[in-house]
């Protein structure tokens, strides 16, 4: 492995859902509008028969239940496909994987958004970050 190329490689990014809703009871105000956050789920598969490739799709979910008090409803959903490093071991591969998937696709569905909403009725919704945790934060401590 050369010094240069970073262990994780994307190879292709698709979306497999692009669901952007304006809510028509929506009214906008002259002050600055939070939006909700998003549900995110992210999903990390090896891919059968291929060593060193994943799968990771990513699916964020905003205004789920159509409140008017935001200007959107939104459902994407994207897939990315990656390859490792052989040196890498499993473990540190599917990190890496993880890690790097999160970023791109969060990012890819961020600018889709920002372009789908630039078309709508109220504007461009140019979303806000996404942290990647892992399980071990989601749970209640004992």
């Amino acid at each position: 492995m050369s010094d240069n190329v970073h262990p994780i490689q994307l190879e292709q990014v698709l979306f497999t859902r692009s669901i952007v809703i304006a809510v028509h009871d929506h009214k906008p105000s002259g002050t600055a509008q939070i939006n909700p956050g998003p549900d995110n789920a992210i999903n990390l598969t090896p891919i059968d028969g291929q060593a060193n490739r994943y799968q990771v799709s990513m699916n964020s979910k905003f205004n789920n239940n159509g409140d008017p008090s935001y200007p959107y409803i939104i459902d994407m959903e994207c897939i990315g496909f990656f390859s490792a490093d052989s040196k890498l071991s499993k473990e540190e591969a599917m990190r890496g994987v993880m890690i790097t998937a999160h970023g791109v696709l969060y990012g890819a569905i961020r600018e889709a958004v920002a372009w789908i909403t630039g078309r709508q009725p109220f504007g461009p919704l140019m979303l806000g970050l996404s942290v990647l945790r892992s399980p071990q934060q989601d749970q209640p401590k004992e």
